[in-house]
């Protein structure tokens, strides 16, 4: 049986995305791109690269929000982000198509499709693009499909991501000094494996005279490995203010979840107070001080 070209599918009707209202006046337009589309969708891979251009670069804004089932901070979003999920989700476009735009994109059309996982469901086409990310150098790539939401945390949850590439996305951040905190409730995923390998990594680079991601210290008190003690109550005599913050956020975790600990992190924490410069610091060294 010969399959039906892509020109003549016919579409179920769809309710509207979760993004248009917050699409403005740019709706109207939009809504004109997607009556092209739905008379044909060939013209996705030739309407796609213009939206920048047509719909402008600008920041959504709003702060985080969440927009159907995600949560985003839409002022990292901009307009043609969301219209771009708003195209495809209307047309469900499908992961070849996505693929395609993907692959023939520039680096500005693949940052634009990055983006739109963050609206579009769950499936195949989150598990590829995020393997893209995975391989890339390209650090715009990586914030588009990392950052400012929590689409790594739910892929994550829905298995759509397998553990081993979840690990190795989270250790990325940790490669290119990236704030964890933008990938949304990523903490979460905290493991001993990934604890494992921030340890190998945070070993390597100090031999190497080179410094170590903050955020170690946070998933080592989380997800505590072989070691990871004796690196977070160092951390508190660390010259950074934010490692020492990060070693007692890390500190603080560990002892909510492993209280055989608790008595040594207290010692070291008493002798440290009085000698800590930063107030909010102090505050959290005299929690870790009562064992």
């Amino acid at each position: 049986m010969t399959a039906a070209p892509l020109t003549a599918m016919v579409l179920r009707p769809m309710p509207k995305p979760a993004t248009y209202e917050l699409l403005g006046p740019a709706a109207e337009l939009a809504d004109e791109l997607l009556a092209e589309l739905q008379k044909d969708r060939t013209r996705l891979p030739v309407l796609f690269p213009g939206l920048p251009r047509r719909f402008g670069k600008e920041p959504i804004g709003g702060g985080v929000q969440k927009i159907g089932a995600a949560t985003v901070d839409l002022d990292a979003f901009r307009v043609c982000d969301l219209v771009a999920a708003h195209l495809a989700s209307s047309i469900q476009a499908t992961d070849p198509e996505l693929i395609d735009l993907f692959s023939h994109g520039d680096i500005e059309e693949r940052a634009m499709l990055l983006r739109s996982l963050s609206f579009l469901p769950l499936g195949g086409i989150t598990n590829d693009l995020l393997g893209e990310a995975l391989r890339t150098n390209i650090v715009l790539h990586l914030e588009a499909a990392m950052c400012d939401s929590d689409l790594l945390a739910r892929a994550i949850a829905a298995g759509v991501v397998d553990a081993d590439t979840a690990n190795r996305l989270l250790l990325k951040f940790a490669f290119i000094d990236m704030d964890l905190t933008r990938a949304f409730s990523a903490e979460q995923h905290a493991s001993e494996t990934l604890s494992t390998m921030l340890q190998d990594l945070a070993t390597e680079r100090e031999a190497a005279g080179r410094s170590v991601w903050r955020h170690t210290y946070r998933m080592l008190g989380l997800a505590p490995c072989p070691g990871a003690l004796g690196r977070l109550i160092g951390g508190l005599e660390h010259g950074d203010d934010g490692v020492r913050q990060a070693a007692a956020d890390g500190l603080l975790a560990l002892r909510g979840i492993d209280s055989s600990s608790n008595t040594l992190i207290a010692q070291f924490a008493q002798e440290r107070t009085p000698r800590e410069p930063r107030a909010a610091i102090r505050e959290q060294l005299q929690q870790l001080a009562t064992s």
